[in-house]
């Protein structure tokens, strides 16, 4: 009888210790995923660390065109149509030779004389980015004249003070 005993508390000995063995082999398994999403984890932190450290850089490099505001001007503006520019120009074109068209602008000669110069673009606030293509009379000062296809469109714009920003100083 004792026999029977110790065979059956064997018995349940060996697969208690089947049923850990598996259960420690499935944890082990676990443990070997997590230790692998760790891994990519640190990984993808060091490219970050990696990016961050070179923006950083490049922030220091140029801090003090970043630290300086944006150079922007309270200018006068209007606008100008194709309806204007016939009588004195028939072909359309612009102090630059290009044609009129929509997003371009026209500025004060002292402005031009500012570095506002044809090819340049500009942001004027409210209204988009525009390119300097044309010049204004002379006898205009701190302006600028946004091109508008639509004639009443132009008359509605009317003469406006607004910020303007030269962007590519």
């Amino acid at each position: 009888m004792w026999k029977h005993f110790i065979c059956i508390l064997l018995g349940l000995l060996v697969l208690s210790l089947y049923v850990a063995f598996d259960h420690i082999t499935g944890l082990k398994h676990t443990v070997a995923q997590y230790e692998f999403k760790v891994q990519a984890l640190e990984s993808e932190l060091g490219k970050e660390h990696d990016e961050a450290l070179i923006l950083r850089k490049f922030v220091y490099a140029n801090l003090s065109r970043i630290a300086s505001p944006i150079p922007n001007r309270r200018l006068t503006v209007t606008a100008y149509s194709p309806d204007e520019c016939v009588a004195d120009n028939p072909l359309l074109l612009t102090a630059s030779s290009s044609r009129v068209r929509e997003g371009i602008v026209a500025v004060s000669q002292d402005l031009f004389r500012q570095g506002w110069v044809f090819g340049k673009k500009i942001y004027i606030k409210n209204q988009g980015v525009f390119t300097i293509t044309d010049l204004m009379s002379t006898a205009k000062r701190r302006s600028i004249d946004i091109f508008m296809n639509d004639g009443q469109r132009a008359v509605q714009f009317g003469k406006q003070q607004i910020e303007v920003v030269l962007l590519d100083v």
